[in-house]
């Protein structure tokens, strides 16, 4: 399930045929994996944080590079913090992250803060890493309509490796096979929900430029805008490397 906040696309969904009404939760989640994806990126975002009456806005750049299977990535803080993050993922392993202080201070992060909050938002630290299709098990549950677009809803199980999230209920489009939304669960309790808005086709490949992660507590948001995006361009290895951190 390669699909975190930075890919997914909001369409018109179109009557099922009768092929379609046979796909079983992972066959949909497979036709989701299958979707067209960058070897590289460079993007720049602004991630607004809502908690009551207050409004913190931080902007970073993203930087990724996939090799083979794998996948690095370094997000790069410039306002107002100076932060950075390093994230290796590899199918069948848990995803690696380490964490760059202001101070340059340079730290692992622990697989018991995957769900710490991402530099104080409503995302945690597990949501920037990739998540992958074998490491769950999927279901068929039913349909609903997400902003307008006709979708299955599949229920996702973790089975391997160390999650946060005990289950997902994932909206997946009929007609293109995005994730148009993410209700997140932990320990059985829904926690929070991941909507994708403003979707476009950017070099072939479906781009979300706004993702919304909201507390069902009511305890705040936080909102990402993609703000630019380049895809499959040149990327320096030496930039996702543990050495130049």
């Amino acid at each position: 399930m390669k699909n975190s906040i930075f890919t997914s696309v909001i369409l018109t969904g179109l009557l099922l045929t009768p092929e379609a009404w046979a796909l079983t939760g992972r066959q949909i989640m497979e036709k989701n994996d299958r979707l067209k994806k960058p070897r590289t990126s460079i993007q720049e975002s602004v991630l607004l944080i809502i908690k009551g009456y207050a409004k913190t806005k931080k902007t970073f750049k993203g930087i990724s590079k996939k090799y083979g299977k794998k996948t690095r990535k370094r997000i790069i803080f410039s306002y107002p913090t100076r932060m950075q993050f390093l994230v290796w993922d590899e199918p069948g392993r848990d995803s690696i992250q380490w964490v760059k202080l202001s101070s340059g201070k340079v730290r692992k992060i622990a697989s018991s803060e995957k769900n710490k909050p991402w530099v104080n938002s409503h995302f945690y630290n597990e949501d920037i890493s990739e998540r992958n299709i074998d490491d769950y098990k999927y279901k068929l549950i039913g349909e609903a309509t997400i902003n307008g677009t006709a979708c299955y809803k599949v229920e996702s199980r973790k089975k391997r490796g160390v999650k946060v999230y005990s289950k997902g209920i994932i909206y997946v489009g009929k007609k293109d096979f995005v994730i148009r939304r993410i209700e997140l669960y932990e320990r059985g309790r829904h926690t929070k929900t991941l909507t994708l808005y403003k979707i476009e086709k950017i070099s072939g490949i479906y781009t979300p430029r706004k993702g919304v992660m909201e507390r069902t507590d009511g305890k705040g948001k936080s909102i990402l805008y993609i703000k630019s995006v380049r895809y499959n361009v040149p990327v320096s290895d030496h930039q996702l490397k543990r050495e130049s951190f």
